[in-house]
């Protein structure tokens, strides 16, 4: 008998990414086995992405959860450092002072418009991390989302594809920078792909909770084990919400108005929703940190943010304990 086809899927969410990350950390501590090799696939967003490719290089999850601690200052930097303007030379402390300053009210486009950081930090992370492997060569299936500001189109970046057509392809470092290209966060993403040049940007504009993507990309892993879409078990990774935040506050005011939308072109529920409408609420196993305390900016990697993260995370792992055991079972089970 053909085992389920075992789906990881793991929001977007910047620093917080350290949630899931923890996670996976416990799950590959109670299941006695690294990440990668108790799932088929991993499709991620944004940081979500970044952890999932790392797995698909062979990294462990418990390494992937220092990343944050280890890299998070050299992505982002401290916001006092941008105040004073972090750079080794004149020039780039008084690039970065204008980006902390310039970006409410929009950028120089030699600054990469109105992006907060420079994206030096975040792809010399990436290439030191994961080398000049591609994603054709990645360990395991694996599946990000971005979107082509050029064309105006949703992007999928995936092994599957990579290994079909050679103009799919990219570094993995480099599929790691197209999906995480938050916008006002970090400049988009130049690079050939599909035979043209795409302007990458943040997969979370989409598909910030990617289980939608993760049932699509899963069928033809399916179809290769004759098997049919119930039979696939999926874990989704949520990377926080605060108990109290609502999506539609229905405010008044136009500023309040547009806030609103970009909470709900962000929110997380309706990946789940199309995950389980497709799969059953039974197949798809759903682990999100619901405390106020996440709530916060997604690039502060401070210590005392990095420590509230893993604190409410450590809640989760209390509460939620029989619940991941049942989770690595299935999984241990495929």
């Amino acid at each position: 008998m053909n085992s389920p086809v075992r789906v990881l899927s793991i929001d977007g969410g910047g620093i917080r990414g350290y949630i899931p990350a923890l996670v996976l950390a416990e799950i590959e501590r109670r299941s006695g086995m690294h990440a990668k090799d108790l799932f088929d696939i991993a499709v991620g967003t944004s940081t979500g992405a970044i952890i999932s490719i790392g797995l698909a290089a062979g990294t462990s999850a418990a390494e992937l959860a220092q990343f944050y601690p280890t890299y998070g200052s050299r992505i982002f930097g401290s916001e006092g450092e941008l105040i004073a303007g972090r750079g080794s030379t004149l020039g780039e402390q008084m690039e970065n002072f204008g980006r902390f300053f310039g970006a409410p009210f929009g950028g120089h486009p030699d600054f990469g418009g109105n992006a907060r950081h420079s994206a030096a930090g975040l792809e010399g992370v990436l290439r030191e991390v994961l080398g000049d492997r591609l994603v054709s060569d990645a360990g395991m299936d694996v599946a990000v989302t971005s979107f082509d500001a050029d064309s105006n189109q949703p992007v999928v970046i995936s092994r599957r594809d990579a290994r079909s057509d050679p103009r799919l392809d990219m570094p993995l470092w480099a599929a790691a920078r197209a999906t995480s290209a938050a916008p006002t966060y970090l400049p988009p993403f130049e690079r050939e792909w599909a035979g043209r040049t795409c302007r990458f940007i943040d997969g979370g504009v989409w598909a910030n909770n990617p289980a939608g993507v993760a049932v699509a990309e899963s069928l033809m892993l399916t179809t290769e084990r004759g098997l049919t879409g119930q039979s696939v078990v999926m874990l989704s990774l949520g990377t926080g919400v605060a108990r109290s935040a609502g999506v539609f506050d229905e405010t008044a005011n136009w500023l309040g108005s547009a806030q609103d939308l970009v909470r709900m072109a962000t929110a997380t529920t309706a990946g789940h929703l199309l995950a389980v409408r497709a799969l059953s609420p039974s197949r798809v196993m759903r682990l999100q940190v619901e405390d106020d305390r996440v709530a916060g900016k997604m690039d502060d990697p401070s210590e005392a943010r990095l420590a509230i993260l893993k604190s409410a995370t450590d809640d989760l792992l209390a509460q939620s304990g029989p619940v991941i055991d049942a989770v690595v079972e299935r999984l241990r089970a495929g």
